[in-house]
């Protein structure tokens, strides 16, 4: 094990949040998946943002790091949770979420991200137009 870093990382995806996770607790890829009984080969594929955190990888993250669902998918610290509504919706979506399968979980990612970019190239090519 690696001495732990104290380096601010950014954590904007779920991809850069796995990384700062893993690396302030000063593991390699390879030491975190062997405690956690995870090929290395997947994780890395996740941690690189190639492939969508599935929940079962999640899971695993969530237990070692004793950290939320919150956190690892959407950034949100407990220190950050708070009664707006931006969180609000996520929290429906994570509660709707925790019912999907992990094949089901892998659909809805690949079908939300076609629909975000829709909706926000839709929006973009609307604010030039008076």
């Amino acid at each position: 094990m690696r001495r732990k870093q104290s380096v601010d990382l950014p954590e904007t995806t779920v991809a850069e949040r796995m990384f700062r996770l893993r690396t302030l607790a000063g593991l390699t890829q390879e030491e975190l998946c062997d405690q956690i009984s995870y090929t290395s080969n997947y994780y890395g594929q996740a941690e690189r943002g190639a492939i969508p955190l599935s929940r079962k990888l999640a899971e695993k993250l969530r237990t070692f790091y004793n950290t939320t669902y919150e956190y690892l998918y959407y950034g949100i610290r407990a220190d950050q949770v708070r009664e707006e509504s931006d969180y609000m919706y996520k929290n429906k979506m994570y509660q709707f979420l925790e019912g999907c399968t992990e094949e089901e979980c892998d659909a809805l990612y690949q079908i939300s991200q076609v629909v975000i970019r829709s909706l926000r190239n839709s929006r973009n090519s609307t604010d030039g137009d008076c």
